[in-house]
């Protein structure tokens, strides 16, 4: 009978796996839909009701904040109750972050809706965990990948949406992110298959449970990703969150300053980047280069677009500038999430993603105040210095973590490989 039970559920683990990422791609592509409207214009929009750069970083901060807290206690959740309930409640807490937003006739307001949204945030990282729990070891990477995807799709189109909707007013776009929050909830609660049951496909290896302090400080490995990924995430705050202020002050189009039209291109342009990366050049660049080497040339294209954006004013070589900054940004995003992944077992995955999206809260607490304070003293080259500096900065510790970790990663794959081989031959009693 186990044997039995051991053929059957090899046979299923294929086409569960397939059919399980396609509903989640589309539950994911559909919310980061909604956020990639809200994306280019929350800066003006928090401008026009008084809002300074450091105000709009602030505004960025208390949602990292609520993320912070909120991190670790989802992805735990997630991990008792199940990934579709808890992402359900988190998209409801976007739902409602949103209708705040659309109503709000002040800053009390948009910081309120703000708050809200953090507060029950986690739709990624739960979203992350569930594709790791729908694909084997060796398609985790694509699996990750495909999650990505979705969120590239999301910010292709709805930035897209957000520049035609926003000459019908300044909250048709709030109100048009608010609808796809809600069909998101329809989607989620309708196509994602349940969770798995007691009874797990085989590659999906389960670790013991230690006590937590246990397992957080003997990931040795996964804190040297974690190190990365705050890196990454600082930098990358720093840009998303006064990107839009430093390109109004400093580039024109057709006449006028940049605006929520112009940046909702730029977003669309990203989430169109991000589709190509993810699609066509994350599995080719894997055949010629390691995840290490990835990592250092995608910090470091970073670096060069930082610091395109400072010695350059024109717009000619702008989209150059930005398009390094974005491949960068997606192959590092990808590239060390899916290495994260890759570096805990099956049932640890929620608690990892939360604690990714906790650490990059941290990140993202204090990056848009600092940068909100370098665009609000109107230091419009030192802003862009900075970052090209910590991108670079990144690309030396990728060199050194990744290079010292890599063994170690590869030694508790094996291991953990060969004890639930041993496990599944031992006799039960």
């Amino acid at each position: 009978m186990g044997a039995g039970s051991t053929t059957e559920t090899r046979g299923t683990i294929p086409g569960e796996s397939s059919l399980a990422l396609i509903p989640t791609f589309v539950v994911v592509a559909v919310d980061a839909t909604g956020m990639g409207i809200i994306l280019p214009l929350l800066p003006f929009y928090s401008q026009r009701l008084g809002a300074t750069p450091f105000l709009i970083g602030a505004l960025i901060s208390v949602y990292a904040i609520c993320q912070l807290i909120a991190g670790p206690v989802v992805g735990m959740l997630s991990n008792r109750y199940g990934r579709r309930k808890v992402l359900v409640v988190s998209q409801i807490g976007t739902c409602v972050g949103f209708v705040l937003l659309a109503m709000a006739p002040s800053l009390t307001l948009v910081f309120l809706a703000r708050i809200i949204d953090g507060l029950t945030s986690g739709n990624i990282s739960v979203a992350h965990a569930y594709a790791a729990e729908h694909s084997a070891p060796s398609t985790r990477k694509q699996a990750l990948g495909m999650t990505s995807g979705a969120i590239g799709t999301g910010l292709l189109v709805g930035p897209a949406l957000s520049g035609i909707l926003v000459h019908y007013g300044d909250t048709a776009p709030v109100w048009a992110a608010t609808a796809l929050s809600l069909i998101s909830i329809l989607a989620t609660i309708v196509l994602l298959p349940p969770d798995h049951s007691a009874s797990e496909p085989l590659y999906q290896q389960r670790a013991p449970e230690p006590t937590l302090a246990r397992t957080i400080l003997g990931m040795r490995y996964a804190w040297h990703l974690l190190g990365l990924l705050i890196v990454f995430f600082f930098v990358n705050s720093m840009f998303l969150s006064q990107i839009g202020l430093f390109l109004s002050a400093r580039f024109s189009w057709d006449g006028h300053p940049f605006g929520a039209r112009e940046l909702g291109s730029m977003f669309a342009y990203a989430g169109f980047i991000n589709l190509v990366v993810q699609g066509f050049l994350i599995t080719r660049a894997n055949q010629f280069a390691s995840d290490r080497s990835i990592v250092i040339a995608a910090f470091a294209c970073m670096g060069l677009g930082f610091l395109g954006l400072a010695i350059r004013n024109g717009i000619g070589l702008l989209a150059v500038f930005l398009t390094l900054i974005i491949i960068g940004t997606m192959f590092t995003r990808s590239t060390l999430t899916a290495e994260l992944s890759r570096s805990t077992a099956m049932n640890r995955q929620g608690m990892i993603m939360g604690l990714n999206q906790s650490l990059m809260s941290g990140a993202n607490i204090s990056a848009p105040l600092v940068s909100g304070a370098l665009i609000g003293h109107q230091l419009f080259v030192i802003w862009p210095l900075a970052m090209a500096a910590i991108a670079m900065i990144g690309a030396v510790l990728a060199r050194q973590f990744l290079a010292h970790a890599q063994p170690a990663r590869e030694r508790f794959e094996h291991g953990s490989i060969a004890s639930n081989h041993r496990a599944r031959k031992s006799p039960k009693v």
